[in-house]
């Protein structure tokens, strides 16, 4: 994910209360820009993982990249 800087990737396999501690970790230092935030519906409900990913500790600012910022950009969304 570093050597391309338009490669995105989400973290969409488990609930994000089961995310590793290596993935936290890239999501709070280099990776921050790179994940986007996804919930494996139907199998795991959009409300349980947002509610999940809410929850993860995040630094300031990380938290909204993964959940909204990232995707608006990678997709060109306006805000």
């Amino acid at each position: 994910l570093l050597k391309y800087p338009y490669l995105y990737t989400m973290i969409s396999a488990d609930a994000p209360t089961y995310l590793p501690a290596e993935s936290i970790h890239f999501m709070n230092t280099l990776g921050a820009h790179e994940l986007l935030f996804a919930s494996d519906h139907p199998v795991l409900s959009c409300e349980r993982c947002l509610r999940e990913a809410c929850e993860l500790p995040l630094r300031d600012g990380v938290r909204e990249q993964h959940l909204r910022t990232n995707a608006r950009s990678l997709f060109r969304w306006a805000p």
